[in-house]
């Protein structure tokens, strides 16, 4: 080590190589015992600084990569928050965390695409449901699940209001169910919302309608839906079924009708001929019905019908 790096650190030079740092504590004087004086040092030599400069050095490498690791975390999106929310209230159940995974899956490969309309309207979901345990063709079968974005106007049966979606299911099967315990897991892309919910909407009859209207909001939602569906004798177990859907923040207007442009330049359009002018029509009086006919005045007259009859068919008296 050179005088001027020992002079740095504050060392002074030994007699014998080796360097000293010394200090003193000063004496503490109170009400209480008087605390001496006491003088401590430390006798390094140039290895030994050698050694604590690669030391203080690597610290200084791991706390800065520390607190670059610190600043680097991203900050969690809405998104993040919705799909952690969904996870934790799925834990218990393995069917619910298979079908929450998928919707983050299809969730966060939508936002990463910068997809803003997916679908709208009367949309089929992606995928369909594997359904096994029942139908005509067992052991399998398939459940389509539909969404419908809500509309204005009264329900008929097919969408709800708007800002909602109507989620449903329809079995490949003959009947009608008794019972049903599907399950839905979605996720709204653009604001956050999320939740699980039960499709129990219930028909005129009280029997399951395996339908169910969320409100949703505004925005592209992914969702998936599974559970099981019981059938007088058999009952249909669901894998889950993915689907993303738009739901347009408002649907009176076409999301997909293209854009009017705004530019001031732009040509104008040419006008529309009108073609060739035609004459108005003219209303032409109908024919007089022809006289009838007079009589021929040299046409012999009917015979007499009335005249008695002759020969063998007569009857005399």
């Amino acid at each position: 080590m050179s005088d001027r790096a020992a002079d740095l650190l504050g060392l002074t030079p030994g007699e014998d190589g080796w360097y000293v740092a010394e200090q003193a504590e000063p004496a503490i004087h109170g009400p209480g015992p008087v605390v001496h004086e006491q003088m401590w040092s430390i006798r390094v030599n140039g290895r030994t600084m050698a050694r604590l400069a690669a030391t203080t050095a690597a610290l200084g490498i791991g706390a800065a990569a520390a607190v670059g690791s610190t600043l680097a975390q991203p900050i969690p999106t809405p998104l993040d928050a919705a799909i952690d929310r969904l996870t934790a209230a799925a834990a218990p159940d393995p069917a619910s965390r298979t079908a929450v995974t998928a919707v983050a899956n299809a969730a966060e490969l939508v936002a990463a695409s910068g997809l803003d309309h997916i679908a709208g309207g009367f949309t089929p979901f992606l995928t369909q449901a594997t359904t096994m345990g029942c139908g005509r063709d067992l052991p399998l079968t398939t459940t389509v699940v539909t969404g419908a974005a809500g509309i204005p106007g009264p329900d008929r049966g097919i969408a709800g209001p708007a800002g909602t979606i109507r989620f449903q299911a329809s079995p490949m099967v003959t009947g009608f169910p008794i019972s049903a315990g599907l399950a839905l897991a979605w996720v709204n892309l653009a604001d956050g919302r999320s939740g699980i919910a039960e499709l129990d909407d219930l028909t005129d009859f009280g029997t399951p309608a395996l339908s169910k209207t969320v409100d949703t909001g505004p925005g592209t939602v992914a969702a998936a839906v599974w559970g099981t569906i019981d059938y007088p004798g058999q009952r249909c177990a669901l894998t889950p079924a993915l689907g993303v859907i738009t739901v347009d923040a408002n649907p009176e207007t076409n999301p997909y009708a293209p854009p009017t442009t705004t530019d001031p330049n732009a040509p104008a359009p040419a006008p529309i001929s009108p073609g060739p002018a035609t004459p108005p029509p003219t209303s032409t009086p109908a024919p007089a019905p022809a006289p009838a006919p007079a009589p021929d005045q040299n046409q012999p007259p009917a015979p007499d019908n009335t005249a008695p009859q002759t020969g063998s068919g007569a009857t005399t008296n």
